[in-house]
């Protein structure tokens, strides 16, 4: 969406939406919170830093963003393998047949000598790219959604990896674009 809906000025019609265009670098993000991230929140900002830690107990990934009133919103996405492995076991259960029969179009396909397994080897190909949804990881949402709302860098120093706060301190202490007159 690229447009702020505000409320509309006394002297403006009732019922009348008065529409301001978003600041540069502004949009709306949309992201997953809580267990499985099956709710979300919105609100306008940008993105800052991303970083991702992997650990023998799980993965992290971390996203930065500065909202439109300056604050930093963190959001984090902890996923613990023992969770995913459990939930894909499960998963395996279900999409075996799904695999089996798919082998046997391919082999099937591939028996014919006229070209026909072409487009099947490039559908095949295809889904393979998107394993995570054939294995039910897509969207499903695994693992813990947060977001957290701090006012200043200072709070945001102890909340991230030092690269992502380094990062996030450069972007907002100077402008995310400049002109160079050379």
């Amino acid at each position: 969406m690229d447009i702020d809906m505000q409320k509309p000025a006394d002297d403006a019609a009732p019922g009348t939406v008065v529409t301001q265009p978003l600041p540069d670098g502004m949009t709306e993000i949309e992201v997953r919170v809580g267990p499985g991230g099956a709710r979300t929140q919105s609100f306008v900002g940008r993105r800052l830093a991303k970083s991702q830690q992997v650990t023998a107990a799980g993965a992290e990934n971390i996203r930065i963003y500065q909202s439109r009133k300056g604050k930093l919103v963190v959001h984090r996405h902890y996923l613990d393998w023992s969770d995913f492995s459990t939930a894909t076991k499960h998963v395996y259960a279900e999409t075996k047949d799904h695999f089996n029969a798919r082998r046997e179009e391919f082999v099937a396909a591939r028996r014919n000598p006229d070209g026909s397994h072409v487009p099947l080897i490039a559908n095949w190909a295809t889904e393979f790219k998107g394993w995570r949804e054939l294995v039910g990881v897509g969207q499903d949402g695994y693992g813990d959604y947060t977001l957290e709302i701090v006012d200043s860098l200072g709070e945001l120093r102890d909340r991230v990896p030092a690269k992502a706060y380094r990062t996030v301190a450069d972007a907002v202490e100077n402008p995310s674009a400049q002109f160079l007159d050379i």
